[in-house]
């Protein structure tokens, strides 16, 4: 099926398609990038947060317990051992000691621990042993100094926090022991502080959480105050360090002041707290104190969602922008190319060959130029010669045509019984009109005029056979009629082209005058009597090939001496002028109704040579140069009387 879309239409929908295929993919795959992106980014929040918190938490909660504990004793750790001493008995603490520079005891609250090796204490001995070594100075106060978890004391059951804190004069140090409950109460107050002025995003929050996953610290709702966390296994979890879920990272310290680095351990993930879903991560220092830093799900994926927003936007710009630039560019370098090649091509179909296709500003159009032109060229080539060709073979029919024409005049000079002339005209080289004569005895001329169907080659061929047909049955003695009969059923047999002849036949009695005529669907022809030219009108029958069994039937003129008997084919009567105006049958009896102005006799030939020739010089008058449409052929029969 011929497609009628245009080439513009079909680049211009396939264009689309591509961009916009690109664009979904482009924005799908964004998409899913960003949203990776955005939960990588939230866990870095939460986890980052987390960590802050909980350092926070531990340097202020353990430098104020210090602080609050520990300045008290201020005035005496520049003193001696002895007003230390005093000291310790206004505090009466049986955990609070001064020991030498090697950990042992040498001042207690009570004396009963005198002597004994602080190195005993899980985390203590550490502490002295790092802060005697030389070139190793802690400034005063500071969290590095307290044990991360409560450890069991001297007397080998209570469970304290140990702060070591070295003497003024670096002659020991003093480790003060710090009840758990009194630790809870100030992660308590530091919490609140530190949970109220840190954020996770816009609207997530920090919650500390003890060992008994009891919530100790929340800021933004009071009524969650020592209610269990939700999904509290993430603790047990966390403290059996053997799930999958716990991820490990080292935080870089401040080597320069002589701090290691700190290794932490997190569960991060995403959940339902509270009826909202976040993104969430847990860390803890010790064991027994628990930060949870929590971060909307639905905070991260707006801003998501607005990114995403934004993004689109920019690509459907950028899309759009590519697209009519694309289009723009197809439709310059090539669709315009392309139409200014299809109207040459166009111009060339309808038959105008000297048309060149010049579309040369790229490499493949200049190619497709060339080959165009060069088929063209080589088309002209073989039309010319095949118009040679077919040139050489008219004139060979022309030549095979005429002669099958009887062409010589006067055919029968010794009759004096008649005058006979005939011409035909072909419209092409070769014609489909035929007339023919012949003696069928001593006293009868048979005489015929007929015209095919087709014109050219195949009319010419038809008519050959035609008229030798007619000729050949008419000379076996058979009357008009009978003729036609015969030859219609000859004609019919194989005629694939479905040509026809219409003809009319006649045989002069040259004794009497009389006609016998048949006549299938002919002209009728003229009797020209005393210079007045009159139809003689028969009763047709059907034209020949036409149609199996028909049977034709014989009608008579009878001609006095002197009158003319005119035949000719439609070509006379049809032959058209510029305007396209019918010469016509009127046309043609008036000029034969010449009255007793008789044409000049020939010397050959008598009248009717100059008749014919008078109709033919009419109709190249009447026509004026025109194309002729059609065969023109004529007949012209003057009776003289018999001997």
């Amino acid at each position: 099926m011929k497609s009628s879309k245009k080439i513009s239409r079909i680049i211009t929908v396939r264009l689309f398609a591509a961009v916009f295929a690109a664009f979904l993919v482009s924005s799908v795959l964004t998409f899913f990038l960003l949203l990776s992106v955005s939960e990588r980014d939230a866990y870095d929040i939460v986890q980052q947060s987390t960590y802050d918190v909980s350092s926070d938490l531990i340097d202020k909660s353990r430098t104020y317990i210090i602080t609050e504990d520990m300045y008290l004793l201020s005035d005496y750790i520049a003193g001696t051992a002895d007003d230390f001493r005093e000291k310790l008995g206004e505090l009466n603490s049986r955990f609070t000691y001064v020991t030498d520079r090697a950990g042992i005891v040498v001042i207690s609250g009570t004396g009963e621990f005198i002597g004994r090796d602080m190195h005993e204490i899980e985390q203590v001995g550490d502490f002295i042993d790092n802060q005697a070594k030389e070139g190793i100075i802690e400034d005063y106060g500071t969290s590095a100094n307290m044990t991360t978890k409560p450890v069991t004391c001297l007397d080998g059951e209570t469970q304290l926090y140990y702060v070591v804190i070295k003497l003024m004069d670096e002659t020991g140090f003093i480790v003060a022991g710090v009840f758990p409950d009194d630790y809870e109460r100030t992660l308590i107050e530091q919490g609140q502080f530190i949970a109220s002025n840190r954020h996770v995003g816009k609207t997530g929050f920090n919650v500390i959480v003890n060992s008994k996953k009891k919530i100790i610290s929340s800021p933004y709702n009071e009524q969650l105050f020592y209610e269990e966390i939700p999904h509290s296994e993430l603790i047990d979890e966390l403290n059996f360090g053997n799930s999958t879920l716990i991820t490990k990272q080292t935080h870089p310290g401040d080597q320069s002041n002589g701090f290691t680095d700190t290794v932490k351990y997190y569960i991060n993930g995403k959940d339902i707290f509270w009826d909202t879903e976040y993104y969430y991560s847990i860390t803890s220092d010790n064991g027994v104190y628990f930060t949870y830093s929590l971060y909307p799900v639905s905070e991260a994926r707006n801003s998501l969602y607005t990114t995403i927003l934004i993004i689109i936007i920019i690509e459907i710009v950028v899309f759009s922008v590519l697209f009519f630039t694309m289009h723009l560019l197809i439709k310059r370098t090539v669709v315009r190319k392309l139409d200014s090649v299809n109207n040459s091509l166009g111009e060339i179909t309808q038959g105008n060959l000297d048309v060149k296709v010049e579309v040369r500003d790229s490499y493949e159009f200049d190619m497709l130029s060339t080959d165009i032109n060069a088929t063209v060229d080589r088309l002209k080539e073989y039309i010319a010669e095949a118009a040679a060709r077919i040139d050489a073979d008219l004139a060979v029919a022309k030549a095979i045509q005429s002669s099958a024409l009887p062409t010589v005049f006067p055919p029968f000079p010794e009759r004096k019984e008649f005058e006979l002339y005939a011409s035909m005209k072909a419209a092409k080289e070769v014609g489909g009109d035929f007339y023919d004569f012949y003696m069928l005895n001593n006293d009868t001329l048979g005489f015929l005029i007929a015209d095919v169907s087709g014109k050219s080659i195949p009319g010419a061929m038809f008519m050959m056979t035609a008229k030798t047909v007619i000729k050949s049955l008419a000379e076996s003695g058979l009357h008009p009629a009978e003729v036609f009969t015969l030859a219609n059923e000859k004609l019919c047999e194989g005629n694939e082209a479905e040509m026809f002849v219409t003809a009319w036949l006649g045989y002069l009695d040259l004794k009497t005058g009389i006609v016998h005529v048949a006549n299938a669907g002919h002209n009728p022809p003229l009797l020209i009597r005393d210079g007045k030219a009159e139809y003689v009108i028969l009763k047709p029958g059907l034209m020949l090939a036409g149609m199996d069994g028909v049977r034709y039937k014989e009608q008579t003129v009878e001609l006095q001496k002197g009158d003319i008997l005119y035949l000719y084919t439609d070509g006379v009567t049809e032959a058209m002028d510029a305007a396209e105006e019918l010469y016509g049958e009127d046309r043609l009896q008036k000029l034969l109704s010449f009255g007793e102005n008789y044409p000049k006799p020939s010397a050959d030939n008598g009248i009717v040579e100059p008749v014919c020739s008078m109709v033919s010089e009419d109709i190249a008058k009447f026509t004026a140069g025109a194309e002729q449409s059609d065969d023109i052929t004529m007949l012209s029969i003057r009776y003289l009387g018999g001997n």
